[in-house]
């Protein structure tokens, strides 16, 4: 029998338990192998222990599951989310969970959500291809809700005040209410660059580069982005770092 390897990531000792007893009891293809209180030591285990599935808890202070699952690219595994409050079941969906379970947890249900991570891994394609829930989504607070974007569509965020603007790809701009530093902090280093205190950009949608009153970028919609004085240097490593050179 195949057996999936699950993280349980929850901050009350009791549920935790609950969930673990549960698993452990009547659903013999699942193996936990890790368990987390929060959600930083949560994305270290998922990060160090691989695993096919994680049942994450919605509400844990400091970083909410939504807030976890944000920083986490290439997501392939799948997520369970366990909560006590109905109303997040949308938000759960949106964001990619194969399945959403109310605590305190239903065997039925339970069972029921495994069967279908069980489903998930022998639909996949022999080639390992990934499906469409594997983008790398953000997710985007505003004033009117949310939006789930892909990393890889942002062109560039500008700082504004305790807000950001997000420009995307196709012209289009949403107001998101997190600061620019901590977008950066959630963003891939390998893509994202902080130009200016007021400025982070996608180094794969850089047009071209200017010395223009010091230094200058050009992106691909046509936007000219600033580079201060004081990162001028780490922006030159930066880039030698995405650079080709001819043989």
């Amino acid at each position: 029998m195949q057996r999936y390897k699950a993280v349980i990531i929850d901050d009350e000792e009791d549920s935790r338990s609950n969930t673990r007893n549960m698993l452990e009891k009547y659903c013999p293809e699942v193996e936990i192998v890790g368990e987390a209180d929060n959600g930083p030591d949560g994305k270290q285990k998922i990060q160090e222990l691989k695993p096919h599935v994680v049942f994450l808890d919605i509400n844990m202070p400091g970083m909410n599951g939504f807030e976890m699952l944000e920083g986490i690219y290439n997501r392939d595994f799948c997520v369970i989310f366990l909560t006590a409050y109905s109303e997040h079941g949308i938000t759960a969906v949106k964001a990619g969970a194969i399945d959403y379970l109310l605590k305190p947890l239903m065997l039925s249900e339970l069972q029921g959500a495994v069967k279908k991570v069980i489903l998930h891994y022998e639909s996949k394609p022999a080639s390992g291809g990934k499906s469409e829930e594997n983008k790398n989504l953000v997710l985007i607070n505003h004033s009117k809700g949310f939006t789930l974007v892909d990393f890889k569509d942002i062109v560039w965020l500008e700082a504004n005040d305790n807000y950001t603007n997000l420009y995307l790809n196709g012209q289009k701009k949403i107001v998101a209410s997190k600061t620019l530093k901590e977008f950066e902090s959630i963003l891939p280093i390998q893509d994202f660059f902080r130009v200016h205190r007021s400025a982070l950009i996608n180094f794969n949608y850089i047009k071209e580069y200017s010395n223009h009153e010091g230094g200058e970028v050009i992106l691909s919609d046509g936007t000219r982005v600033q580079v201060s004085k004081a990162r001028i240097q780490d922006f030159g490593e930066f880039i030698k770092t995405k650079s080709v050179t001819p043989k």
